[in-house]
């Protein structure tokens, strides 16, 4: 897949800067992180189109080594369909999901991630992909480096539930998907699911 190859170079800078403002003695060094972290935000709101105080918000308040942010997405089948929420920010529909949190365990994330957004209780059962976003058409790009993964989840009960994020619930056949959110969930992440659920003896995939 084509990248805009800025929209890279400036997550490498920023990740170098965030580094060295981490790692750095201070004095020079430290002023000179800052200076590189303070381009990398200006070049992001420009690719962005965005003012450059949204960029700095969404940034700043990172500290630490960079490393990819981890986002857990759960595939629940009943009867052949799979369940989607539909979210309130773009009214698309996407795979139940969110943000890993600290001190839980991915698969336990997904179940809770379920039941928060749909009101359904499931059970993790596989780990079916570990998904570099850089590698599939995941659109539009978060400017965090992302990594998903999708797990296969069994349906134990509960009703589905609307909440403050979340508009709809709904099981939908896997070849008539309604529109989704690209950034949280693409057809092949659908496609995998629905291929790991017929055959639960496939491998967990991941990319190089």
């Amino acid at each position: 897949m084509q990248k805009n190859p800025w929209t890279n170079w400036v997550e490498k800078i920023r990740a170098i800067a965030q580094n060295g403002i981490t790692y750095t003695d201070g004095g020079f060094d430290l002023e000179r992180y800052q200076q590189l972290q303070d381009i990398a935000h200006e070049m992001t709101a420009l690719l962005a189109g965005a003012p450059i105080e949204k960029v700095d918000h969404y940034f700043l308040p990172e500290t630490g080594y960079t490393t990819p942010k981890l986002d857990i997405r759960a595939g629940v089948f009943q009867e052949g369909r799979i369940l989607l929420v539909r979210e309130r920010s773009d009214g698309c529909w996407a795979l139940p999901g969110g943000w890993a949190d600290v001190c839980e365990s991915p698969a336990l994330g997904a179940e809770r991630e379920t039941l928060e957004e749909s009101g359904y209780i499931v059970k993790a059962r596989k780990l079916v992909a570990v998904r570099d976003v850089h590698k599939h058409p995941y659109s539009p790009r978060n400017p965090h480096h992302l990594i998903k993964m999708l797990f296969l989840c069994e349906l134990k009960g509960g009703s589905p539930t609307a909440n403050i994020e979340i508009s709809e619930v709904g099981f939908f056949e896997p070849d008539q998907l309604p529109h989704l959110s690209q950034g949280r969930t693409i057809a092949s992440d659908i496609a995998l699911m629905k291929q790991h659920h017929e055959n639960n003896g496939l491998p967990t995939e991941f990319d190089k």
